[in-house]
């Protein structure tokens, strides 16, 4: 059984990449060359919406349809000469979130993503296995945020959004009433989010005391007792004062203190390419690795390992493995000086989107160089117990 992709763009050429014995159909013959050093790939040169040049290629043993290229009337017509010829799975790639409804009346699968993430997520729809053979698996279903103030539609529900879109999560909305619930709302259908806006008016605003236990955390007098299990949450990062960081005033540490799942400060609020994951040799170095390779599927990016110390080098083949599995690009650093000096100045270099970073400190890495990662850093950081 083949594959058939339409496109032989970047998410073309790395989801055939992932699918050896596929055929690429790409209109331009300039790619013919390019597209050709793929192992055991067919390459076509001509119009993948064209019936007569795909009733020549045989739709009757194709199994998946990929159209993917950046013209949505395109895609359309492709799927649906693909519908025509009952070809068993289509998935197309929409540009314009107003097409959307025409592709599902159409009855396709539709995604809406950046290159790299279509390619991975696109790879993971045709082989339900390949998630657990390659221990790559979606980082979160759930995602929490706490809506502290209008901004924060503006900030970590944008970053959250991407997040969820790029690992297919759902997201809950903790807010206050006068937010604007229609632009969140649409913000969330645009990237296909499936969205739950609990208000303070209605009373279903609480989290299990299992996920925030802070009697002076802000956000529990907010959320009460609402039975809702969150795997992530995501909340803006606070702009502190010398008094705050001397008291010890950080509600966003005291919220990932309490917290008994990992909470993602953000700072980015777009997809991440380039993830930075700190590594020593605490017990947590592990989940860290994990979430870091998993995020990275999900969102196409590059993975940078920050080891600080002599990790398992077991632990090192096992991230490498997945990420080899799991299409991400993994980047060794081994720190040379000191481990606490470098990790803060790598966090800081701005070459990343995300940190993930162990919460504990029960490693090289001192826990007040962890407050204050959390705090200062310019990217998003990802904290994990």
């Amino acid at each position: 059984m083949r594959n058939v992709i339409i496109g032989g763009g970047r998410a073309g050429r790395d989801l055939a990449a992932q699918l050896p014995e596929s055929v690429i159909i790409e209109i331009n013959s300039e790619k013919r060359e390019e597209l050709s050093e793929l192992a055991g790939v067919e390459v076509i040169i001509g119009d993948g919406s064209n019936e007569e040049l795909l009733t020549l290629v045989g739709l009757e043993d194709v199994e998946t349809f990929i159209s993917l290229t950046s013209n949505d009337d395109i895609n359309y017509r492709a799927a649906a000469i693909a519908k025509k010829y009952k070809v068993p799975k289509i998935i197309v790639r929409v540009e314009n979130p107003e097409d959307s409804e025409r592709f599902q009346k159409l009855g396709v699968e539709s995604i809406m993503f950046p290159t790299k993430i279509v390619a991975n997520l696109i790879g993971d729809m045709i082989r339900p296995g390949f998630g657990a053979r390659a221990k790559i698996r979606t980082p979160f279903e759930k995602i929490l945020v706490p809506i502290m103030s209008s901004d924060t539609v503006e900030n970590a529900f944008k970053e959250a959004l991407f997040v969820a879109s790029a690992a297919r999560a759902e997201v809950t909305a903790v807010s206050f009433p006068g937010v604007d619930r229609r632009k969140m709302e649409f913000e969330a259908m645009e990237l296909g989010v499936p969205l739950r806006i609990l208000i303070e008016e209605e009373k279903m605003m609480n989290i299990i005391k299992k996920h925030l236990h802070y009697r002076g955390c802000i956000i529990l007098d907010i959320v009460k007792e609402h039975l809702y299990y969150p795997d992530c949450i995501i909340i803006d990062h606070e702009e502190l004062g010398i008094l705050d960081k001397l008291f010890n005033r950080s509600v966003v540490l005291k919220l990932i203190k309490c917290a008994s799942c990992p909470v993602l400060v953000a700072r980015t609020f777009s997809y991440y390419k380039n993830i930075l994951a700190v590594l020593d040799s605490s017990k947590a170095s592990e989940s860290v690795g994990m979430y870091a390779v998993q995020v990275a599927h999900s969102c196409g990016a590059d993975l940078h390992l920050l080891i600080l110390e002599n990790v398992l080098g077991e632990l090192i083949e096992e991230l490498k493995k997945g990420g080899e599995k799991g299409n991400v690009r993994i980047i060794e650093k081994w720190v040379e000086g000191n481990p606490n000096i470098e990790a803060v100045k790598e966090v800081k270099s701005s070459n990343y989107e995300l940190a993930v970073i162990p919460w504990r400190g029960t490693g090289v890495i001192r826990s007040d160089l962890i407050r204050k990662i959390v705090n200062d850093a310019p990217c998003s950081v990802l904290t994990v117990v």
